[in-house]
């Protein structure tokens, strides 16, 4: 009968897990071993930490009431794009070139153990790798060494370094805090310096626009004066127009004299110059300078005379190239007169011209030159306000963030965490072999619960035959049916037999039931005993016929010694057949087989022995029509005939006695054989039967619980 578990028992697991105690003793041991290797080869690290704090609002040191956007999603955003900064290649190549860390055997190039052992082997090594390649290595192990973490909700970065050196941990996190808050000055300063060139070129556009507003009145009133004077009958307006236009006229004529003279100074020629300016000096000059020459030309070269003459000459065009720019300057100051004298005057008539009593159209036309004179005068002032801010900005600018903590040299390692890696390993261990014991004793290893059982053999569970726990190492087990009969040993029994019977059914002649195994030693041979005195006990005729011949103990369980055996009357019998054999009655040849058939001393059952172990192949016996005609005389003459059989795994006998019989006992020992092992003995039990044999199980040697076996108190007084 099926034992239904529909929970799970703690006592069954406690069960389980110390059965398997040394397995996953040695398992833990294993991985704590492993774990101390590897505390004692690896390289200690060590962390140091350098805290920033951040100032999400921009500062303005020009206008320090200046508020920027308080929202906490905005203030969140800046905060992780300044945590992402501090992560970037740029900074990162910064600090690696402040430290001089590519030149470090922890950040620099290294020969990998690849290359190691290809020397080691003679191979040459691979080409130098290029200066990218080395920065790109560099920059990896860089940031495989640094961590930039936001502490919870507040403004503070974390910037960690993480290397074998301690002194080198504190440098990296420091230097690189130090060179986040100074690039972020140098990018805002930069980002100002950009923007002042961007307004530059606007200003420039703004101050030409501003000089054309400007004179476009000046032009208008000038070139409209002497029409404005009549249309105003303004006799100052009139003057100021004839004084203007000769003013005009003279800038003209010193416009051509200045470029005349600009033309004979660039050429040298003073005497267009003096000509042009007017300085009579400047001509005498000119003409001495032309008398030395001609002196000069005509005296022996290398006299003292020749070089007088030189030397005078010199000094002359020296003379002559001051008075000509003297002169030319003069011209110059000229100019400059007239046009100031030009612009007060276009002032006067300015004015003179605003102060009369003028047109709506010509008002129209002023007012509209007035207004674009000073939106380009705002414009420029505008501007050039924000130029100086920004050039003012440049000069002032502070970082948002700030060193709150520098970075201390560690004085213990980080890494590995000797206290935590032996924790995890040990809890690890125990995991791993934990589940290393479920896996053998549910999966690999044997079975120890009736539902596992019917997982793997689908037949009905005969019974669960709890283990015994005994110091007597001479008692014989199967006695209990009959010495303790109210024993949950005992019970187990009956309720195999009980299964048996309700699988069998009725029957015209008596029952031939087979006990056997997967493997040896798993109680078969106990089981057989106990299943027949426990028929016996019930008043059935019962015979237990110990057909393992290959290892016959049931004599043993006994302590009987018999001269022969069912192998040898077997053998014996197929070897020398009788002529006269008619019948199949188990007394035929009584004589040959009194010698191994004796009375159970505890019940009426009989039972046919063994003798010893054989040394031959015994399945050929089994397959013989004497065997067969043992058990078809058998049922002539009892109610139940029990078979205890061999093996299957090990041995092939018990696939011929199998189609003898009408039901199997395949006993499973508790945690014994393995799962494979079962499902492999029941596949041949199910072969060798051709769906004419009914087949049970009984888990025998069961050391869980069950729910059966709570009611010890039910079980006698």
């Amino acid at each position: 009968m099926q034992e239904n578990q529909d929970f799970i028992d703690l006592r069954d697991v406690v069960a389980v897990l110390r059965r398997q105690a040394r397995l996953i003793g040695i398992t833990v041991l294993i991985v704590l071993a492993v774990a101390f290797v590897y505390l004692t080869q690896a390289t200690p690290l060590y962390t140091a930490t350098a805290l920033v704090k951040i100032d999400p609002q921009e500062t303005n040191l020009l206008d320090p009431t200046q508020v920027g956007n308080s929202n906490s999603s905005i203030e969140s955003t800046r905060l992780e794009t300044e945590v992402e900064i501090l992560k970037s290649s740029n900074l990162a190549i910064q600090t690696i070139t402040a430290l001089d860390l590519q030149s470090t055997q922890e950040f620099g190039p290294s020969v990998s153990l690849l290359d190691q052992f290809k020397v080691a082997l003679g191979f040459e090594l691979p080409a130098a790798p290029s200066g990218t390649q080395l920065l790109s290595s560099s920059l990896k192990r860089f940031g495989d060494a640094l961590t930039v973490r936001r502490r919870g909700l507040t403004y503070i970065v974390a910037v960690q370094a993480t290397t074998a050196d301690p002194d080198l941990s504190a440098q990296i996190a420091n230097t690189h805090a130090a060179t986040y808050i100074q690039d972020q000055i140098a990018s805002r300063s930069s980002t100002s310096i950009a923007s002042r060139d961007v307004l530059q070129g606007q200003l420039q556009s703004a101050r030409s626009r501003l000089e054309q507003s400007n004179s476009a009145l000046s032009d208008y009133i000038e070139t409209n004066v002497i029409r404005l004077a009549e249309e105003t009958g303004n006799p100052e307006l009139a003057a100021i127009g004839r004084q203007l236009q000769n003013t005009n006229e003279q800038i003209a004529d010193f416009e051509q004299t200045i470029a005349l003279a600009q033309n004979a100074f660039d050429a040298g020629d003073w005497e267009t110059l003096a000509s042009q300016v007017g300085d009579s000096a400047l001509t005498a000059l000119e003409r001495q300078r032309q008398q030395l020459q001609n002196r000069l030309q005509s005296a022996e070269a290398g006299t003292s005379e020749a070089f007088d003459l030189a030397a005078g000459l010199a000094e002359l065009e020296t003379q002559i190239a001051a008075r000509g720019e003297a002169a030319f300057a003069s011209l110059e100051t000229q100019m400059l007169e007239f046009q100031d004298s030009r612009i007060a005057l276009q002032d006067e008539a300015q004015r003179a011209a605003l102060e009369s009593e003028l047109s709506p159209a010509t008002l129209a036309d002023i007012y509209s030159l007035q207004q674009e004179a000073g939106i380009a005068q705002r414009q420029y002032d505008q501007l050039l306000g924000r130029i100086r801010d920004l050039e003012t900005q440049a000069v002032l600018q502070v970082a948002n963030s700030r060193v709150v903590s520098d970075a201390l040299v560690p004085t213990a390692p980080s890494y590995p965490n000797k206290k935590l890696v032996m924790a995890l390993a040990l809890v690890l261990g125990a995991g791993l072999g934990v589940g290393l014991a479920f896996l053998k004793e549910f999966y690999f290893g044997g079975i120890t619960s009736a539902s596992q059982l019917k997982n793997i053999v689908p037949v009905p569970m005969g019974g669960i035959i709890p283990k015994v726990n005994t110091t007597d190492v001479t008692e014989v087990l199967s006695d209990r049916v009959v010495s303790d009969p109210m024993s949950p040993f005992a019970e187990s029994f009956r309720k195999l037999r009980a299964s048996i019977d309700e699988e069998i059914g009725q029957t015209e002649s008596g029952r031939v039931i087979m006990v056997t195994s997967a493997i040896p030693a798993e109680g078969k041979s106990t089981t057989a005993l106990a299943l027949a005195r426990t028929y016996a006990s019930a008043g059935k005729l019962t015979l237990l016929i110990d057909a393992d011949l290959r290892n016959p103990s049931i004599h043993g369980y006994l302590g009987a010694e018999p001269e022969t055996g069912l192998l040898e009357y077997l053998m014996d019998r197929t070897s020398h057949p009788r002529k006269d054999a008619k019948s199949n009655d188990l007394l035929d040849g009584e004589k040959e087989v009194e010698q191994f058939y004796v009375v159970d001393p505890l019940t009426n059952a009989g039972v046919i022995l063994g003798r010893k172990k054989s040394n031959v192949p015994t399945d050929a016996p089994l397959q013989s029509d004497v065997f067969s005609g043992l058990l078809n005389g058998a049922r002539q003459s009892f109610d139940v005939i029990i078979v205890d059989t061999a093996p299957l795994v090990p041995v092939v006998d018990t696939r011929y006695v199998t189609p003898h019989v009408d039901a199997a006992v395949m006993c499973v020992r508790f945690g014994e054989a393995t799962q494979s092992e079962v499902r492999s003995a029941y596949e041949q039990l199910a072969n060798a039967s051709r769906g004419n044999v009914k087949i049970v199980t009984a888990l025998s040697c069961f050391e869980g619980s069950s729910r059966s076996y709570r009611y010890d108190g039910y079980y006698g007084a």
